[in-house]
């Protein structure tokens, strides 16, 4: 395989799994490894503390690690923003047979994320995990549309990274 190939990755847990698409021109396999490693606490952590999960069901989750030109073009045609963004979050919550619910989409920007980290001094790593926090919040159907909702979400981001020993980002 050369490194200008997508692969993909699946991670699978008792009541739900993460399937991936992994750029591998833009993403380093460390940084991925590293995300695979906190994926199960970081999922347990959203589902407890928004109290969505019902353990009769088990949950599916796309990702895709990508990069600007993507995000460019998803940005533009779906919210008709002609810029780049760290992460997009598509919502599906759809039920497949037996009791699986596919929450739905999220698409990273390698080279937005990794700006923004250096630019806020933060780690790579500890920047990606809260914006997945942030956008399976939104497949749940959290959003920061109203100042009150706004800080409803950011609360909830920051006391599951709190959990996760991950500083406050705001």
């Amino acid at each position: 395989m050369s490194l200008t190939e997508n692969y993909h990755k699946n991670w699978k847990y008792d009541h739900y799994s993460v399937e991936a698409i992994i750029d591998r021109s833009l993403w380093e396999d460390s940084l991925i490894e590293s995300f695979g490693k906190k994926l199960n606490a970081t999922l347990n952590e959203i589902f407890k503390e928004t109290k969505f999960m019902v353990f009769k069901n088990y949950y599916i989750l796309s990702i895709f690690f990508s990069g600007e030109k993507k995000i460019i073009n998803l940005n533009k045609t779906y919210r008709n923003i002609n810029k780049p963004t760290n992460v997009l979050s598509f919502p599906h919550l759809t039920k497949n047979s037996k009791n699986e619910k596919f929450l739905g989409d999220v698409i990273f920007s390698s080279e937005t994320i990794a700006n923004e980290a250096n630019q806020e001094n933060k780690s790579i790593e500890n920047h990606l995990m809260h914006l997945f926090i942030h956008s399976v919040l939104h497949l749940l159907g959290y959003d920061h549309e109203t100042n009150d909702k706004a800080l409803i979400m950011e609360n909830l981001e920051i006391k599951i990274l709190n959990n996760l020993n991950i500083d406050n980002p705001y």
